[in-house]
């Protein structure tokens, strides 16, 4: 059983993610922008974070997604959080913008520091077997 930490701005798959992911003995926190997902990491300590790396509002980009969270815990500014926050397994996600460059967008969540990136929609065995992966490494 692992504490997740899931930022997803789509309601309907953060809704199916947490409920797959709960029947599997998971605890899952969900939000829907990175500054609310950095808000809940200051305040709770979780084993895994699952983010979108693009955030929509009225299906146009915002900054505010899985691509500057990952950033933060991972880039230079770093320094100032707590071990395990840089340390925690990240898990990215995407559908880019009806999949136009999602495999780079992955790629890129790869470089900054996520552990692993699945494009959208993904195999949900695939990513159990993930989580159960990164929380054993990382424990």
């Amino acid at each position: 059983m692992a504490c997740i930490l899931l930022m997803e701005d789509d309601v309907d798959l953060s809704t199916v993610l947490d409920e797959v992911l709960s029947s599997n003995g998971h605890v899952v926190t969900t939000s829907q922008s990175a500054s609310e997902a950095f808000n809940l990491i200051a305040k709770n300590r979780y084993d895994l974070l699952i983010t979108d790396i693009i955030v929509l509002k009225d299906d146009t980009p915002v900054p505010d997604g899985g691509i500057s969270l990952i950033s933060r815990l991972r880039g230079a500014l770093s320094w100032n959080l707590e071990p395990w926050m840089k340390k925690m397994p990240i898990i990215a996600i995407s559908g880019a913008i009806h999949n136009q460059g999602m495999s780079e967008l992955l790629k890129i969540s790869r470089d900054l520091g996520a552990d692993m990136a699945f494009g959208k929609p993904m195999d949900t065995d695939d990513l159990l077997q993930a989580i159960n992966l990164l929380t054993k490494r990382s424990g």
